[in-house]
């Protein structure tokens, strides 16, 4: 009779022992899946996160690209700039290099005499670097060695005195309408030609709307 009774206290003593880790299991589920949802809404939020920072650091479309700030002193000194490379190159003269070299005469000789030969060759262009606020040119020559483009890049020192002050209104304004209009796709610029006396005058507009460089060549 003892071993009777011993023998159903160890069978329940048993089934409470398996009841209790049956309940303790199920009570440590619940944490697991509370952590899994919490991460589930944590990826959510973080992707939502990273697409409004996508959005943020998308380039903004050309018709958003303003120009820079250009105050009335600052325009009035690219006005006066604009209106003396139109001047000068009526005569072929290259704006502002060294001693008037003139498009379609001055020779590769005479420029490297009177400063240097350049400090870069960019395909047939020589290429002269600006620096201390002197402006940036590029120039060639035909087979004969005589200067038969140049290339005016302004000033990177209070750019917007020259080149970057000069938007196509102004042009406009002070040029007239151009002769022709050429987009630049592989650069995303915009070419307004001229007709000057015996060349031609091509004003290169970046996408910000202002001047990158000019050209000057003859006309042909």
């Amino acid at each position: 009779m003892v071993k009777k009774l011993f023998w159903l206290g160890s069978a329940a003593t048993l089934a409470f022992s398996l009841a209790a880790c049956s309940e303790v299991s199920s009570n440590e589920d619940v944490p697991k899946n509370h952590t899994e949802e919490h991460s589930t809404e944590t990826v959510e939020e973080t992707a939502a996160a990273e697409t409004e920072q996508e959005k943020a650091e998308e380039p903004e479309s050309e018709s958003e690209v303003e120009e820079p700030v250009v105050d009335d002193e600052q325009k009035g000194m690219a006005i006066d700039t604009l209106k003396e490379i139109v001047k000068n190159a009526e005569s072929g003269i290259v704006y502002r290099f060294s001693d008037g070299f003139q498009v379609g005469k001055a020779t590769r000789d005479e420029v490297y005499a009177a400063i240097g030969e350049p400090e870069e060759q960019v395909d047939e262009f020589d290429f002269y670097h600006g620096s201390m606020g002197n402006a940036s040119y590029q120039i060639a020559y035909d087979k004969n060695n005589v200067m038969k483009e140049a290339r005016y890049f302004g000033t990177n020192v209070e750019r917007q005195t020259n080149l970057g002050g000069i938007a196509k209104k102004d042009l406009l304004e002070h040029v007239g309408e151009p002769a022709e209009e050429r987009k630049i796709p592989a650069t995303g610029e915009t070419n307004l030609v001229y007709h000057v006396g015996d060349y031609e005058l091509q004003y290169i507009l970046a996408k910000d709307g202002t001047t990158d460089h000019v050209n000057l060549l003859k006309s042909k």
